[in-house]
């Protein structure tokens, strides 16, 4: 039962005025699209492309002491989702192939631990739970929001191959771009020493890992003959600071962010200022360069970019918003009229652009437990998963909302089997971080070509 908490909890306007206090950042100008129609061979793979597994992450939770280094957290570890939906992920896609799931945690020690818990709960639920299935990938992140720092997955329409259009994360909200007092310290070879080097190095350690058994392959021999290669992907780096929270794809060339890119992005020329409060020529210029690289990495044609309308420190578009077909969209709803004005505004500008919106309300909730500032159960900030959308909902007092999220993902998205999932007590959902902040798909031909690299070659 969802615990009632007699707190005082923050207005949209309060959260508005905190935003700006803790980042001096005016609102951005009005939504826009840009367009780059240079060629590009490769594609942008969405999240609701097949997938064959999913990266999520087990830290420490305790942060180092603050000694000018930063360092992954120490002390006990933890998932940032339930134990159910690491379980329920596991599921049989349309093929019904499963999914596996990678945990980034650099000690094999923890793995047995791992697999007691999960099969405890896959017990108490009465679901199926297969232990071969997990795989842990030997990097320690500092966080576990794989979304954001995550690889972000394309592939070579010519070629066939798929890579990793790797961008820089940052922890950055509102705007601000550079680093912040103990990141100085940071070894450059770690990190890109913005806040979070270890979880910056999360997309290519991960590439590395699934590539190095079938980059074996591929110079084996027997017998003095060169033995069939298995297709490896490629990354690339595209020189963006980004978040992947912030990055939303159609899969046919449409990106969609808020302006949180223009303000974290400077652009690499002299006549550039520093600034987290760029003028409206200033943002335009930003824009223009960044379709540029997403052309160029992503093979975006269009980027639709969106002032965020709640006012949160976070700025991030699946916070609100949510492509769940080439030309679907989900987009929130508020219980607080101006910033439901906002939202109304987006869907009407979504339909303009001939895509089929559908309106998901999110209450207007405050978790004294977690950071502050808190606003909704984010209901928008789901996990599409082949054949499943998990959602996360809020229980107790907040049941009629839950359902009627649920059921809006039903009309929404018919072919797909909808789950609710509550959050841990100590990590709750936030209106600012649910579980597709905390989960970051690979793509079934990825996760194909590197089980066909954990087998014998057959001569």
């Amino acid at each position: 039962m969802f615990k009632k908490y007699h707190f005082s909890k923050p207005t949209p306007q309060q959260l508005t005025i905190q935003f700006k206090k803790i980042n001096k950042y005016s609102p951005p100008p009005a939504h826009k699209i840009y367009s780059c129609n240079t060629p590009s061979p490769v594609n942008a793979i969405a999240e609701f492309a097949p997938m064959g597994g999913v990266l999520i992450a087990y830290p420490g939770t305790i942060a180092p002491p603050t000694d000018k280094k930063q360092l992954p957290p120490s002390g006990t570890r933890a998932f940032g989702i339930p134990n159910e939906l690491i379980i329920r992920m596991q599921q049989l896609d349309s093929k019904g192939e499963p999914v596996r799931i990678f945990i980034m945690c650099d000690d094999e020690t923890q793995l047995p631990c791992i697999i007691k818990n999960l099969e405890e709960t896959a017990k108490s639920f009465q679901i199926s739970f297969d232990p071969n299935l997990l795989h842990l990938v030997p990097w320690d992140t500092d966080t576990f929001w794989t979304r954001d720092y995550g690889p972000w997955w394309i592939k070579n329409e010519t070629t066939g191959y798929y890579g990793i259009a790797k961008h820089i994360y940052t922890s950055l909200g509102g705007g601000s771009v550079g680093m912040v007092e103990g990141a100085e310290g940071v070894d450059p070879n770690e990190g890109s020493g913005i806040f979070r080097p270890n979880d910056d190095a999360g997309a290519t350690k991960l590439s590395d890992w699934l590539n190095a058994p079938i980059r074996k392959w591929n110079d084996a021999s027997w017998n003095a003959k060169k033995l069939p290669q298995i297709k490896t992907h490629n990354w690339y780096f595209t020189g963006l600071l980004d978040v992947g929270g912030n990055y939303m794809v159609t899969g046919d060339g449409t990106i969609a962010s808020s302006y949180l890119v223009a303000t974290q992005n400077e652009l690499p020329v002299e006549s550039e200022q520093e600034t987290t409060e760029p003028d409206a020529t200033t943002i335009e210029n930003r824009m223009e360069y960044i379709m540029n690289q997403c052309n160029r990495f992503l093979g975006a044609d269009k980027y639709i970019v969106l002032t965020d309308p709640t006012g949160t420190y976070i700025g991030h578009i699946d916070c609100w918003g949510k492509f769940i077909a080439p030309k679907k969209v989900l987009i929130a709803q508020s219980q607080d009229k101006k910033t439901n004005e906002a939202f109304d505004g987006i869907s009407d500008f979504f339909k303009k652009e001939g895509f089929e919106v559908f309106r998901v309300m999110c209450q207007n909730m405050y978790v004294p437990i977690a950071d502050t500032p808190s606003t909704t159960a984010a209901y928008t900030n789901s996990l599409i998963l082949n054949d499943y959308v998990y959602v996360p909902i809020a229980g107790g007092e907040y049941k009629k909302f839950d359902d009627d999220a649920i059921e809006t993902y039903r009309k929404a998205m018919p072919d797909y089997k909808v789950v609710g999932i509550l959050g841990k007590p100590e990590f709750p959902w936030l209106g600012t971080d649910a579980m597709h902040c905390r989960t970051r798909g690979v793509p079934r031909e990825v996760v194909d070509n590197w089980l066909k690299s954990q087998t014998q070659p057959l001569i």
